[in-house]
This record gives structure tokens, sequence and C-alpha cells, in this order.
């Protein structure tokens, strides 16, 4: 059974998060669905760090700006999730001449970054929640944005609900979409992510000897609408803690997957840890939480429609001044400054 460390007992105070003197230059990202989301607005405002991103379960950046008649909340639920036709998908022309003006501008970091990386992305063929008409217009952003196809990798070929993949038969069984959406689908998603990311990475660990670190995620909030959790954590190799640079990736989960939901379900039991731990990677876990007040976001996700800016009818959710980004990106840069 695999061992795993753990800064702070359940009752104790959140730590103040360490520096490891991580490789800022090797940063990744992965999540599932609003998590996907989230992944490629990190991976695209900062793609001067990034070397790639796993999209599990989500549209392209920018995607609730799909259509002007519509809302961001009309889009982000419909267009971006289960549109009737492809013609009222993700708008993806519009979304790639906006996200090139972001960049020209200097809002988000030069496309020219991506050429370079390396994607990973997923669609379940039983996924009624996020469906392949959606994921699909994911692949054709990243192409007409300059990530040359042969680096990207796009699996939709197994019959996966709406949820993340392993090969845990504890979870889930795979066509399904319920809580906690972790799926058996025979297949260590977590891994091949990583190994695309990465590649020639080892097989997973089979025992975990670094660190689960629990952190004070309040102090990179500066906003009070983000939704974010005071309490986040980040899994530390043992090399990692001492004297190696280590590249940070960071893992989003999805809609109703908050700690605060589902516990340590996410953050402990997909995988990602294992693959940490035998190829020595830092993982960090943000954590967001239902709010049913402002901001509205009652099933816990990630933003990107806008609503981390209550009453903004031009939210800025998607630039490096996005309040949710920015106290990632903080996160990000504590892991890559040097040990005390």
């Amino acid at each position: 059974m695999a061992m795993l460390l753990v800064v702070a007992t359940a009752d104790a105070q959140p730590l103040k998060l360490p520096a490891y003197g991580a490789d800022l230059y090797k940063t990744s990202v992965s999540g599932l669905s609003s998590g996907a989301f989230m992944t490629s607005q990190l991976y695209m405002v900062f793609s001067d760090i990034m070397v790639g991103a796993g999209i599990v379960a989500g549209g392209p950046y920018l995607c609730a700006k799909s259509w002007a008649g519509n809302t961001l909340v009309e889009n982000a639920t419909t267009t971006c999730m289960n549109p009737l036709t492809a013609r009222t998908g993700p708008n993806t022309p519009v979304l790639v001449r906006y996200a090139t003006l972001l960049a020209e501008y200097g809002y988000i970091a030069p496309l020219k970054n991506l050429a370079d990386d390396r994607i990973y992305i997923f669609s379940g063929t039983q996924d009624k929640t996020v469906t392949t008409t959606v994921v699909n217009q994911t692949r054709e952003f990243f192409k007409s944005i300059g990530v040359p196809e042969a680096s990207i990798q796009y699996d939709k070929s197994i019959a996966a609900g709406h949820a993340f993949v392993t090969d845990n038969n504890t979870d889930t069984a795979c066509a399904l979409t319920r809580p906690p959406y972790i799926n058996d689908c025979d297949l260590a998603q977590s891994a091949v992510i990583l190994d695309r990311i990465y590649p020639g990475l080892k097989p997973p660990a089979e025992h975990l000897g670094g660190t689960m670190v629990i952190f004070d995620q309040k102090e990179f909030i500066d906003s009070p609408y983000t939704s974010m959790s005071d309490t986040a954590y980040a899994y530390v190799p043992t090399a990692c803690q001492t004297d190696k640079s280590c590249p940070v990736h960071v893992v989003f989960h999805g809609c109703k997957q908050g700690a605060q939901v589902i516990g340590d379900k996410y953050y402990a039991h997909t995988g990602y840890n294992q693959m940490a731990e035998a190829n020595d990677l830092i993982v960090l876990y943000p954590q967001v939480q239902p709010s049913n007040a402002s901001p509205l976001n009652p099933d816990g996700c990630w933003d990107f429609w806008g609503y981390s800016s209550p009453g903004n009818p031009n939210p800025d959710y998607f630039t490096r001044n996005a309040p949710q980004l920015r106290a990632i990106h903080k996160m990000i840069t504590r892991l890559a400054e040097p040990r005390s």
C-alpha cells in the first residue's frame, strides 16, 4: 500500500507553501471539465513558462466568448458543453482571432511559445456533459494558433462518461457520469498525460515516500470573489525537497470535485502523485469550492465565464490579470523560489 506523508494534521493550521527551487520553465498543467477550461486559460496566459497541457473534457480557450449574441454564461453552459449542432458549438475562428489580439497586446504570453509544446486532449464517447463536438474544437484551436499537429495527442476512443479516467477498479464504472467523476476505464490517464508532456517518464511508483503539503491558499488570493478555498495541496517527492530542481505540474479538479466536496479523492487518488514520485515532479493542486452568494458558483467550478468579477459586464477571467490565474501563478512562482 502506498504511504503518503502529510504535513499538518487535519485539525492543524495549513502551512505557508514552501519554496523548492522548482524549474519554472518546465511547468505544465492538466485538468478535467471546468478544470480543463482552466487548464487552457493558465496554459495560454503563461505559456512562457509552460511545456505542455492535458485537457480532459474541455473546450478551447475563450470558449464562452464564442457568440456575441449570447451571454458568457449562456455560451459556457450550451456552446461549450453540449451544443445542439457543431455550428452552434465553439466559434473557433473568432476565438483564435481574440487570442491573437490578446497576445499582441501583452495580456497573455506570445503565441510563438506554443510551437514546441506537447498537448494531450481527451473526450469520452459516453460524455454527454462536455461532448466530443466541443472537444474537437480544442484540437482545432491549438492547431490554428501554432501547435504542430504531431504535437497533439487526441484520444476519443474510450467509452468514458464525464470523468477523469483511471485504472483503479474501485472507481466508478467507465461509461457512467456521476460523482466523484473519477472512472475506471483501465487507463492511467495521469500517467498518459504526464508522459505526453514529459516524454520518456518512468512508470508510476508503487510507494510514495514524498510529502503532501497542505498549505494556506489564502496567502495567494487578492480578491474576495475567487471562490477559491482557504487550503490547497502539493505533492513533493523527497528529491525535490532537497537538492533537485523539479518541474511543476498543476492539476485542476472539475466541478463538484474540490476537497471540500470529495475529500482527498482527486489530489491523492488519481495517480499523479505516483508518477511524480517516480519522476521527480512537483504536483500542485489548487482548490475551488462551491459558493452560493457572491460569487455565484454553486457547483464549485473553475471560472471560465466570469463569475470571479461579479457585476462586471466585461469580466476578466482569461488574462494575466484574472483573479484565479493571478493566484495560481503566484503559487507556481513560490515553488520556484530558492529553498530557504
